[in-house]
């Protein structure tokens, strides 16, 4: 991807000549390998990395990049978007967090993902799925105090079919509490309305104002201080 990224931004990359004096077309390149990695590789994939590490990566890049000798920069794209689209979480916001305990999950950051399909949590350095839970089984979800909540029904024993409830709490910035709850809550009223809309019959317990109202009441905002006398989100 990063090399893609290169072919984009600086065009073909030139091979280092081997009777260039003093080797100074070799270290232009590495100069340029390098500035590469850090505008489009992750930061955090190289936090650990030894010189070493750094000089194969680098080679990695050259060897890469060189394939992709000639291409133009709508060709470039285009690969890049149907590489990116195999990602399984594609197209996902992601909300950095930290869980809180007591918690299923290790007390180190991770990723909150959220797309129209549920809610995902990944690992930070990696974004490997750790766990994910489809809309279905969250029964609660938004801000608790200065935190984010999310509450879910597992499947507890599969012979018994009995389910167990789970609350998860995360360290969050309040603005981004805000912006999660209301993404998780626009996709769980998106994803009810095609069933309401294809309804011939109507449900007096089940009316799309009942069915809004269903999933407000289980939408939290946290409190924000009154900074002004202007209307806050509660």
């Amino acid at each position: 991807m990063a090399a893609l990224m290169a072919q984009v931004e600086y065009g073909d990359l030139d091979r280092p000549g081997s009777s260039s004096p003093g080797g100074t077309s070799q270290s232009k390149m590495q100069h340029l390998l390098h500035q590469v990695l850090d505008k489009f590789y992750p930061k955090r994939y190289k936090q650990n990395m030894t010189p070493e590490q750094l000089r194969q990566l680098a080679d990695r890049l050259a060897t890469k990049w060189m394939v992709l000798q000639g291409c133009s920069p709508p060709e470039c794209v285009r690969i890049y978007l149907t590489v990116a689209r195999k990602w399984p979480l594609f197209g996902t916001k992601i909300f950095a967090a930290k869980p809180i305990s007591p918690s299923s999950l290790e007390d180190c950051p991770v990723w909150i993902a959220v797309n129209e399909d549920g809610i995902s949590i990944l690992d930070y350095n990696i974004m490997h799925l750790k766990v994910s839970y489809s809309y279905s089984s969250v029964l609660t979800f938004g801000g608790c105090r200065d935190d984010f909540m999310i509450v879910v029904s597992q499947m507890k024993e599969r012979s018994s079919g009995k389910n167990s409830t789970e609350k998860l709490l995360f360290t969050m910035a309040i603005p981004k509490i805000v912006e999660a709850t209301l993404l998780i809550a626009s996709y769980i009223n998106y994803r009810s309305t095609p069933s309401l809309l294809s309804s011939t019959q109507p449900s007096r317990s089940k009316t799309p104002a009942n069915k809004l109202w269903e999933t407000e009441s289980r939408c939290f905002f946290p409190s924000v201080p009154r900074s002004t006398k202007g209307p806050t989100l509660l």
